[in-house]
């Protein structure tokens, strides 16, 4: 089962024993400058050794008290664990739009068949929802796997029939992309990044270019081609491997993911966004706040987290 996240009360930023520290040594500096006589007190200013005195209390009843709150909050990774699942789509969605193919329509559309976009790609035998995104956040330092980290192989990202052969990509910012052209026709890539890298290139046949992210984008950047307006695809580059997308099956797989701790995943999906409303998980309604499942891992165990969205929000 999903669980929630726990919010902890935070401390007062003063405790009452720093407070009665202080006010004694005050109290004490008053007394030596102005003895008992009760209209002496008006106005007095400890001396310097009394307010040194006073500053070092404060000082070291912060640090006392910031040592402790840290130790309340902190959470410590206690092992890895694996998150499986499988998203479908419970009803029958209508078909994807078809796509106006008003150029080169010998190449990208052989035939005079109709060409359709890829926004709800759903299993006709399963039900299974491909093309889903779901990345882990706000991981880094020892809460990163070895297996998560710094990932360099490159990755080939082709265009064929005028359409990009993967719809849905995530990536590590330390890799690259071929970005290759298949096609007779020229194409230009137009990578419109957030944060990190954008580029706006042209690609003759059969050739190819490479781009490195260089940064973390937070949601998926769109890809596009300015030959073809209605080629589109999406990149995510992340800062480590805690990512993956639906196959054709809906099922996903992330690995090695920190437990004992409490765990945010992003889900994202082109038509839904970070909506995902009406849904069940392993059988039961569940709420998603802006595509967030919360969840914390024990060591070596995998949670199975069958989703279901109605089709009705994918019309």
């Amino acid at each position: 089962m999903v669980r929630k996240l726990i919010i902890r009360n935070l401390r007062p930023c003063c405790s009452a024993i720093a407070v009665r520290a202080i006010c004694s040594v005050f109290a004490i500096g008053v007394l030596a400058v102005s003895g008992c006589n009760r209209d002496n007190l008006r106005g007095a200013i400890p001396d310097d050794a009394t307010a040194r005195e006073m500053r070092l209390t404060l000082a070291k009843s912060e640090t006392v008290q910031a040592a402790d709150s840290g130790g309340a909050d902190t959470q410590q990774r206690t092992g890895w664990g694996t998150l499986q699942g499988r998203i479908r789509v419970v009803g029958s969605v209508p078909p994807n739009r078809v796509l106006n193919i008003n150029k080169d329509q010998a190449v990208c559309q052989p035939g005079g068949a109709p060409v359709r976009g890829q926004s709800v790609e759903v299993d006709s035998a399963t039900g299974g929802l491909a093309n889903v995104l779901l990345y882990a956040l706000d991981l880094d330092g020892e809460n990163v796997h070895e297996g998560a980290q710094g990932n360099t192989d490159s990755i080939l990202y082709d265009q064929k029939v005028c359409r990009y052969l993967s719809h849905v990509l995530p990536m590590q910012t330390t890799q690259s992309l071929e970005v290759k052209n298949s096609d007779v026709v020229s194409h230009n890539t137009q990578i419109q990044a957030k944060r990190g890298r954008s580029i706006n290139e042209n690609i003759p046949p059969g050739s190819s270019i490479q781009y490195a992210p260089g940064k973390e984008e937070k949601e998926p950047i769109s890809v596009s081609c300015a030959v073809h307006p209605w080629m589109k695809a999406y990149l995510l580059p992340r800062d480590n491997g805690y990512f993956a997308t639906t196959q054709q099956d809906g099922t996903f797989e992330i690995a090695n993911l920190p437990a004992g701790i409490d765990l945010s995943v992003q889900a994202w999906q082109e038509k839904l966004g970070k909506n995902f409303d009406g849904i069940k998980v392993n059988g039961e309604p569940a709420t998603w706040k802006r595509g967030r499942i919360a969840l914390k891992l024990e060591p070596d165990e995998t949670v199975m987290l069958d989703i279901e969205i109605p089709a009705s929000v994918l019309e």
